[in-house]
């Protein structure tokens, strides 16, 4: 009823509206060529009245794509921005009447319009132009033969394969909403009836973060490599950053090793971005959610490089906000090895989410893919049994 309406509505608008534009009078060759030489001049009433003055042509060719997806009123008003455009770019020197110049333009609104608003799915323009060509053949074969034409009919008429008519017949079949009622008695709609599949339910999320939660609370009778294993491979971080012998103690490696590693995956992340390493602890713990982070770093650790501080002036804060909005610093962190990456985050306590592999945990501790199952295994087995004893 609703769409019934707005049909009867947009026919009293297209009704006024054509008999406005046919009180414009045409141009002449010669006041369209002076009005287009105005327009090259940026002169807005120049192409007020040239665009107006063609208004009719606009009208006229829309008709060829009319169907019962679209408004007709919506695609003289698509046609017109196409006239416009044409207008502001209109050259009268090149021997060419204006309305065979913007015939294109014209064209290519209609199709626009056609491809973003002809359907549920949106069309290329050109299948969009195709797609009607191929709703004029139908219904010239339902009127002229009284038949429903064939796929391979249609596609010989149009000129292309017989599959891309099936693809299009298949496109602009019956789409219904997911609101629409199955009955009148029981209100049901069509989504209550579709399984969803896509999303995990909020109760299987839920479930999923109590399992969590509770494998990590029971994490401290873990030896170092177990914490780590469970901790890489599960994306968890408590986001406390970590003095170079908790983080070696972590990874069960040597003091000078991560101290090495640290160093090395600093000085690169500097040199690319051009700014030293108190920026650099600016940056990365921006990027950490917890409050505590930033005093913990500077204040806590004890021990920083010497001359580190977090006190900058207000210029080099001003380059350093101007990194973090081009995500400078996570490109430049992401582009260092798996263990200058991993090491750096558990440093700067901001290795959050990024959960990793086995074989990447291997790789950074130096153990195979199945040594590092066994090792998660048994960490998973060790919280487990804390867990049972608890309750």
């Amino acid at each position: 009823m609703a769409r019934h309406e707005q049909r009867d509505d947009s026919y009293d608008l297209l009704n006024q509206y054509l008999q406005e534009i046919s009180r414009i009078p045409r141009l002449t060759p010669e006041r369209e060529r002076e009005l287009g030489r105005r327009v090259q001049q940026n002169d807005k009433t120049a192409i007020e009245e040239l665009v107006k003055a063609n208004l009719r042509f606009v009208v006229s060719y829309a008709k060829r794509y009319r169907n019962a997806h679209v408004l007709f009123l919506d695609l003289i008003n698509e046609g017109n921005i196409g006239l416009i455009h044409a207008a502001k770019k209109y050259d009268p020197d090149k021997n060419v009447k204006f309305i065979t110049y913007a015939v294109w333009w014209i064209r290519q609104a209609i199709l626009h319009a056609l491809s973003e608003q002809g359907g549920a799915f949106r069309l290329p323009p050109k299948r969009a132009n195709l797609m009607y060509r191929l709703e004029k053949a139908i219904a010239a074969a339902m009127t002229d033969g009284n038949h429903m034409p064939t796929p391979d009919e249609l596609a010989k008429e149009l000129g292309v394969t017989v599959k891309e008519v099936q693809t299009l017949l298949q496109a602009n079949s019956d789409n219904f909403s997911l609101n629409t009622e199955l009955d009148d008695e029981s209100h049901t709609e069509l989504a209550d009836v579709i399984e969803q599949t896509t999303i995990p339910s909020a109760e299987d999320e839920m479930a999923e973060a109590s399992r969590r939660e509770e494998l990590l609370a029971q994490m401290s009778v873990l030896s170092p490599k177990e914490r780590l294993v469970l901790t890489l491979r599960h994306g968890v971080s408590d986001n406390v950053p970590k003095r170079v012998d908790e983080v070696a103690q972590f990874l069960n490696r040597d003091a000078e090793n991560v101290g090495e590693i640290v160093r090395r995956a600093k000085q690169t992340i500097c040199e690319k971005l051009l700014i030293d390493e108190s920026e650099l602890a600016v940056l990365l713990l921006y990027t950490n959610p917890n409050p505590k982070a930033w005093p913990h770093f500077w204040y806590d650790l004890g021990d920083l490089t010497p001359g580190m501080s977090p006190n900058l002036s207000k210029p080099r804060m001003e380059y350093l906000r101007s990194l973090r909005q081009h995500g400078a610093v996570q490109t430049a962190v992401d582009e260092l090895s798996l263990e200058e990456k991993t090491i750096v985050k558990l440093r700067y306590g901001i290795l959050q989410d990024d959960e990793l592999t086995l074989r990447d945990i291997g790789e950074i501790l130096g153990l195979s893919r199945e040594r590092v199952r066994q090792i998660e295994s048994r960490a998973e087995a060790k919280c487990r049994r804390s867990v049972r004893r608890e309750r």
